[in-house]
C-alpha cells in the first residue's frame, strides 16, 4: 500500500506525575545534587509521540514513542517527507532508508525513536490492511498468554501474588556513600519479603552505578533471590562490564539492552559477552523491525530477551507470543490508574500474573482524547 500522509504529535500523558519520576530514583544525574530527588526535575522530553500513518486507501496505522517535541520534529520535518509516497511492501528497506537518512546527525536516542514510532505504524497499517491482527502477521502464535514481572515501587501491592518476579528502582547510587547503598540493600529485603519464597527479585540501577559499587552491592544480598542486575553502568563502558561479570555470583545476571538504541548496539553488547538477559525497548530501538533484528541475534548467541516494558506495548507482547519460545514479559505499575496503560489498547488484565497475546484485527487504537488532537488526515505532497 502507498503511504498517503504522516503525522507525529507529542502528547502530555502524565508521565512525569508517575510514582517511579516523582520519587527518589538513582541515575545518571543523581550525582547533582540539584537533580538527585526527583527524576522528573532533569528527564528528557517526557511526552509520548504518537504517529498516524495513513495508507492510499484510508487505512490508518497508529505507532507511539517516546521524545516528546524532537521526535515529532524528526518525524514531521524529516522522515515524513522521505516515506510519503512510497509503498509499505518492505517494511525492512523503510526502515533502513530511515536509518540511513538519519546517519550524519544521530544513530541512536532520539533519532531511533522517531524511526520506532513510524514503523510500529508501518506495521500496524499493514496488519490492518490485511484484516489480521499483528501476531498472525508476525507469523502466528498459538500462544494464549504471557507470563508477566512486575517493576514496582510499592512491593507489598502485589505481596505473594503470581507474578514471575518484582523488579525495584534502585533510589541511590554512589555518590550517597554507605548509607545510600544500605537503603538499597533495605529495599532488595523489603522486595523478597513481599515476593515470598521462590520468586526472584531484580533492581534497575539505570546507569547510575559504577563497577565497585555494582560489586559492593552484590555482595551485601548474596542471601537474597536476586536474578539480575539491570543497566547498573554505561553501556558503552565494556571494560566495566568485563569487571562486574568477572567478579560477581554467577546467580545474578546483567540485564542490558535497555538503551541499546538499534541492533548495532545490542550486537556490540551480545559480543562482549556479559549480557544475561537483553532488554530492548521496541519503542525505543527503531521498532518492530530492528526488534525482530535484534531476536534473531539473540537466537543465535542464545541470550534470553525480555521486551522492556512490553504490557504497555500490544506491538511487543505480539512480538513476544509469535517469535519467542517462553517468553517473559514486563509490565511497569503506573499505580490504579494512567493513561500510559491505555495508549494503544485496553489496559491488560494482569489479575492472573499472565498477559493475553493481543488478537484485536483492529490494532493500534489511540485514545479518544488523541484522536480529537490529530483530527482529520490530510495528504501529504511528496518533495523532491
Amino acid at each position: 500500500m502507498r503511504i498517503a500522509s504522516i503525522t507525529a504529535l507529542a502528547v502530555d500523558c502524565g508521565f512525569n506525575s508517575q510514582k517511579l519520576q516523582t520519587s527518589r530514583v538513582a541515575s545518571p544525574m543523581s550525582r547533582f545534587p540539584r537533580f538527585a530527588e526527583r527524576r522528573a526535575s532533569w528527564m528528557w522530553p517526557t511526552k509520548k509521540v504518537i504517529v498516524r500513518v495513513t495508507g492510499e486507501d484510508g487505512t490508518t496505522g497508529w505507532g507511539c514513542s517516546n521524545g516528546g517535541e524532537i521526535v515529532e520534529m524528526i518525524v514531521n520535518e524529516h522522515l515524513s517527507r522521505l516515506l510519503v509516497g512510497e509503498e509499505t511492501s518492505d517494511l525492512a528497506l523503510l526502515n533502513d532508508q530511515m536509518a540511513a537518512s538519519l546517519l550524519p546527525n544521530d544513530r541512536s536516542g532520539f533519532a531511533m525513536m522517531a524511526v520506532a514510532g513510524l514503523d510500529i505504524a508501518f506495521w500496524d497499517l499493514v496488519a490492518k490492511a490485511a484484516g489480521q491482527p499483528l501476531v498472525e502477521t508476525l507469523g502466528g502464535s498459538e500462544v494464549e498468554d504471557l507470563p508477566v514481572y512486575m517493576t514496582t515501587p510499592r512491593p507489598e501491592a502485589f505481596s505473594d501474588g503470581p507474578f514471575r518476579g518484582l523488579k525495584a528502582a534502585a533510589p541511590y547510587g554512589p555518590e550517597s556513600g554507605d548509607v545510600g547503598l544500605q537503603a538499597n540493600v533495605a529495599l532488595m529485603r523489603r522486595f523478597a519479603e513481599a515476593a515470598g519464597e521462590g520468586v526472584p527479585i531484580m533492581i534497575d540501577s539505570f546507569l547510575a552505578w559504577d563497577a565497585d559499587y555494582t560489586l559492593r552491592f552484590a555482595e551485601a544480598v548474596t542471601d537474597l533471590n536476586v536474578k539480575w542486575i539491570e543497566d547498573p553502568i554505561h553501556p558503552q563502558d565494556i571494560e566495566g562490564l568485563h569487571k562486574i561479570r568477572r567478579e560477581l555470583d554467577p546467580g545474578i545476571a546483567l540485564a542490558l539492552g535497555n538503551f541499546g538504541f538499534s541492533h548495532a548496539d545490542c550486537a556490540d553488547l551480545l559480543r562482549s559477552g556479559v549480557v544475561g538477559v537483553l532488554q530492548p525497548d521496541v519503542a525505543w530501538a527503531g521498532g518492530i523491525t530492528e526488534a525482530l533484528r535484534i531476536l534473531n541475534m539473540a537466537k543465535a548467541a542464545e541470550v534470553p530477551v525480555i521486551l522492556h516494558n512490553t504490557c504497555e506495548q500490544p506491538w511487543a507482547l505480539a512480538l513476544a507470543a509469535a517469535r519467542q519460545t517462553d517468553a517473559l514479559v514486563e509490565c511497569v505499575d503506573r499505580g490504579e490508574t494512567s493513561p500510559l496503560y491505555e495508549l494503544m489498547a485496553p489496559r491488560p488484565d494482569l489479575s492472573t500474573g499472565r498477559v493475553a497475546t493481543p488478537r484485536d484485527p483492529q490494532g493500534n487504537c489511540p485514545p479518544a482524547f488523541v484522536l480529537e488532537a490529530f483530527g482529520p488526515a490530510t495528504p501529504h505532497t511528496k518533495e523532491g
